[in-house]
């Protein structure tokens, strides 16, 4: 795996792994570990988490609730709501609405 891969490439590599992914249920350890060859993740007690595709400024913060995922981009008002329970729907749901763009 390269490290000077540009955000482009992260986020098609992203496309890809999301299609060979299975339907699991939501962790967020899990879900963080799958996800950082690609994106940059931060999380603050796994209640937040702030995520970009490597090589990106513009990421967006998942509060995590027990019912749904509150999805805000950074710099932005807006807020998105997600009611899923596996990892792969999350990120279908974020790629849906161009939440995750290089």
């Amino acid at each position: 795996m390269s490290l000077k891969r540009s955000s482009l490439e992260n986020y098609v590599l992203l496309l890809l792994y999301i299609d060979k992914m299975n339907y699991t249920k939501f962790k967020v350890s899990t879900f963080l570990k799958n996800i950082r060859p690609f994106c940059k993740t931060e999380h603050l007690a796994f209640k937040r988490l702030h995520v970009r595709i490597r090589g990106s400024k513009v990421g967006i913060c998942i509060q995590v609730h027990k019912e749904c995922f509150v999805v805000t981009q950074n710099g932005s008002v807006h807020e998105f709501t997600f009611y899923c329970e596996t990892q792969k729907t999350l990120l279908k749901k974020l790629l849906k609405h161009n939440l995750l763009t290089p």
